[in-house]
């Protein structure tokens, strides 16, 4: 039989099942996104303090017959409640574990990209609701998922400023073009040093909303034309 194994864990999701269990969706450093059955987690205080998501933790699991794991003890990092008296920050915290959920593939390890999702997380409840860190998040996902445009210049034009962006090919252009929008080269330059930047590194960034909104269009473009609701986001539209 199978050893227990412990690691440290993301909370993407609980799913009541029954009266007492839960299935939590997880993000792990080597296991990646995994589902785990938690038995009597809705009644047991001791090995599941705090269950709920999004929250930062250790877990021990176990194999058992079948795909999921057995979620046996997991104890919660207090450092995330400070989320919990920043509505804005919940929100975004929420945002960050579905597109975890939606878009990091199940079962493939992602070490790098789980220090990603963690220093969000923590960046959020040290910072609170700041839209720089959220920004800095997508486009490291989109990095992640391959599918992250090429920053350097303009695709069409090489050497020249850019003008526009092309959502539907992901190109940067120095001309507009049909289907274009607007993106400015301070977008690019924003996007560029986001993309390199922690949670701490991102709030420094020195540009006004507008530049931000700008750059946030490359994940937002791809997300709509992946055609996912997220519930994040009507509790986002909700908070504003």
């Amino acid at each position: 039989m199978a050893e227990p194994e412990s690691g440290d864990v993301v909370v993407c999701g609980v799913i009541p099942y029954g009266d007492a269990d839960c299935v939590v969706r997880l993000l792990g450093r080597e296991r990646g996104r995994f589902s785990a059955f938690a038995r009597g987690a809705r009644a047991s205080k001791r090995r599941f303090p705090g269950l709920m998501a999004p929250a930062l933790g250790r877990a021990i699991v176990k194999s058992r017959r079948g795909d999921m794991l057995d979620l046996q003890e997991l104890d919660i990092d207090s450092r995330l409640m400070a989320l919990a008296s920043d509505l804005r920050a919940w929100g975004f915290a929420g945002y960050v574990v579905e597109l975890v959920e939606r878009f990091v593939p199940d079962g493939a390890p992602v070490p790098d990209f789980y220090g990603v999702v963690v220093d969000t997380l923590l960046g959020l409840a040290r910072h609170g609701g700041r839209a720089a860190i959220l920004r800095a998040f997508e486009l490291r996902l989109l990095d992640e998922l391959g599918v992250l445009p090429d920053l350097s210049e303009a695709s069409d034009d090489p050497g020249l400023p850019v003008v526009a962006y092309d959502p539907q090919r992901g190109h940067l252009l120095a001309h507009e073009g049909p289907g274009a929008v607007p993106f400015s080269d301070d977008a690019r330059q924003a996007a560029l040093f986001l993309l390199g930047s922690d949670a701490d590194d991102a709030i420094a960034l020195p540009v006004d909303d507008v530049v931000l909104r700008e750059a946030s269009q490359l994940f937002s473009h791809w997300l709509r034309r992946q055609g996912v609701a997220l519930r994040s986001l009507e509790v986002l539209r909700a908070l504003r």
